[in-house]
């Protein structure tokens, strides 16, 4: 017989194991069985924001070796205008176990090394001019791959089944961009259309896929990088109306009348 125990809390009532063990189970045992065989990235949450000199990290779940982790506060760090490339990286510091708990220790840094290495996930990539103001805000699609004075958060891995993936905002920016311009292909109406209605994180297998049937061209590399110039190469096109010829096997035929 498979059973469960709901807790309840009540004032005057006593405070067992087996209602705190029940407790345990739900909130840790319950997220990790949930996100079984992902990679990992962030979950939900963690949105960027910047002052004059901070990058603040706010609220959010991120998946780190199969734990699911709650930044409970906004996390910041301080920058400078460097004209180099910084990145901003998360690090899983390990755990520290007592006998009553198991903390779990994470921190912010910026370095300029773009290898993740492992325990780390990076938040976001930039170079700040002398003068210039970093900003997080983006116009458009192609406007999420500016490198100066911008955060770009292309590289930023999100927890996907097997591979970690792209930003899902970045996905939503690009459905929105490409249906304002009424594709007449099907198979984008419908990718965009089913990017919109569940806005989670798309899986990377997907989008390789996606990009391979729409342009007839195998993504060299499966990274956010290669993704997000695949996708921008698709909404160039169908911006600009242009559309690629593809390669059937066949002759063409023509009929002479006279």
């Amino acid at each position: 017989m498979i059973g469960q125990i709901f807790p309840l809390f009540r004032e005057g009532h006593l405070l067992r194991t087996q209602m705190l063990e029940a407790f345990t189970d739900y909130s840790f045992r319950f997220g990790e069985l949930l996100y079984t065989g992902y990679a990992n990235g962030i979950i939900s949450g963690c949105q960027l924001t910047t002052t004059e000199d901070t990058i603040i990290v706010h609220p959010g779940l991120v998946l780190f070796f199969g734990k699911v982790f709650y930044i409970k506060e906004p996390m910041s760090v301080s920058y400078a205008p460097t004209d180099a490339l910084r990145i901003l990286k998360l690090h899983y510091l390990g755990e520290e176990q007592t006998e009553s708990m198991i903390r779990y220790e994470m921190e912010l840094s910026l370095d300029e090394d773009p290898i993740q290495k492992e325990g780390q996930i990076e938040m976001c990539r930039f170079t700040l001019q002398q003068g210039a103001y970093l900003r997080c805000q983006y116009q458009d699609f192609e406007d999420w791959g500016t490198v100066y004075d911008t955060l770009n958060v292309i590289h930023v891995p999100y927890a996907a089944l097997g591979h970690s993936t792209v930003h899902p905002e970045l996905l939503r920016t690009f459905a929105r961009e490409m249906l304002s311009h009424s594709p007449e292909n099907q198979m984008d109406i419908s990718f965009c259309l089913e990017i919109l209605s569940h806005g989670d994180a798309v899986c990377l297998e997907a989008l390789t896929a996606y990009i391979r049937l729409h342009n007839g061209v195998i993504t060299p590399k499966e990274d956010n990088h290669e993704i997000y110039n695949g996708l921008l190469d698709i909404l160039r096109e169908v911006k600009g109306g242009v559309r690629q010829k593809r390669a059937t096997g066949k002759k063409q035929r023509s009929i002479l009348i006279d």
